[in-house]
């Protein structure tokens, strides 16, 4: 047995990045098959342009969920590939808005049938686990927003503490 199959739940960290690595990796292989160049981790941020128009970093990045860094590095990634370009907002010189190339366009044709396609395999997997993976990952967060892991241990510690000197 290998060290990290022994860990408990306080890995859970651990065991999350593992998955999310094991799906990046294998959606990136699917991309590639099939002649797409936009990352894995960058799906929803194409599809997201696509179906939004031009859009500022800060935009997008909070309609993703995402960290501000994390969503400029995406379009860093994708600008690179040339699938996005920025342009100065008409509104407001000073803003940069995130549009789609023409390449992106295309791409995020091919790109939205394979998001579905990936919903029904997702699907499945959450059959086969017997639980609604997608659901409970997004309720932990929650969880941990709402009360942190510092709160939750702290707790935890006046809970033991109290045991002990009972």
């Amino acid at each position: 047995m290998k060290y990290f199959e022994q860990l408990s739940s306080a890995y859970l960290a651990h065991f999350s990045r593992r998955l999310a690595d094991l799906i990046i990796e294998q959606g990136s292989e699917l991309l590639a098959e099939m002649g797409l160049e936009t990352p894995s981790t960058s799906i929803s941020t194409v599809i997201y342009l696509d179906k939004n128009g031009p859009t500022t970093v800060a935009a997008l990045a909070d309609a993703l969920g995402v960290s501000h860094q994390m969503a400029t590095q995406r379009i860093n990634a994708l600008e690179k590939l040339k699938l996005v370009a920025r342009k100065s907002s008409q509104l407001d010189k000073r803003a940069k808005n995130v549009v789609l190339t023409q390449k992106g366009q295309t791409e995020v044709k091919k790109l939205a049938p394979f998001a579905k396609l990936m919903s029904h395999v997702f699907d499945e997997l959450e059959k086969e686990l017997g639980c609604q993976l997608t659901r409970i990952i997004r309720q932990a967060e929650l969880s941990l927003i709402k009360t942190p892991l510092k709160n939750r241990l702290r707790k935890t510690q006046e809970n033991n503490y109290a045991i002990i000197t009972k």
